[in-house]
């Protein structure tokens, strides 16, 4: 009897561990309590609009609420280093990298790295399956998809193809019902019905 491979579901690669609102949701003294030790957070669309120059109170108090638990934060951005630079100067957190060309993990990696960090105690945040969630993915990490801050047509995004990529697999994602924002409004990550 000839034995046949299961094929894996490509949108596993792009499949959030959580599905939340916004970065302000976050729990951060459970995140604590599973062994994370380091966030990965992308910039724009994430924390700020892609035009917001300077962080926000809310910003502010988040990254400080992350620093008062002992976690560390590093914001990981495809955008210049001009412009990360102008924004994270008004943080206290543990580092930046502009240009990180995700969804390629060389510069993550090599991050990671320079913490000690395995992959189990990083968590990434960021609002993009292409780029976000699915270098989360490779790398083994936890991920935490929120709704991005602002919506950009694909005729004003300078990733335009991005943004198409990415609404193609959340229709998939939605279709095959991978997605639950109402559930993860609660909060629960994964299975073992821990906060975050």
């Amino acid at each position: 009897m000839q034995k046949y491979k299961r094929k894996s579901n490509w949108l596993n690669y792009f499949r959030p561990t959580i599905f939340i609102k916004s970065f302000n949701d976050i729990n951060i003294f459970s995140l604590k309590k599973i062994g994370i030790k380091m966030i990965i957070c992308d910039l724009d669309n994430t924390l700020a609009p892609h035009f917001s120059r300077l962080p926000t109170k809310r910003v502010i108090d988040f990254c400080k609420k992350i620093r008062d638990h002992g976690i560390k934060l590093v914001i990981v951005s495809n955008n210049n280093k001009k412009r990360v630079n102008a924004y994270v100067s008004k943080l206290q957190i543990d580092g930046a990298i502009a240009s990180a060309k995700k969804p390629l993990k060389r510069k993550i990696v090599k991050l990671m790295n320079q913490y000690n960090m395995q992959p189990n105690e990083v968590i990434f945040i960021g609002d993009q399956f292409i780029t976000d969630i699915w270098v989360a993915n490779r790398i083994g990490s936890k991920s935490v998809l929120v709704l991005p801050l602002i919506e950009q047509s694909s005729d004003q995004s300078s990733n335009w193809i991005i943004r198409l990529l990415d609404r193609f697999v959340y229709k998939k994602l939605e279709h095959g019902n991978f997605l639950h924002l109402d559930y993860a409004r609660g909060g629960v990550l994964g299975d073992e019905y821990q906060i975050i």
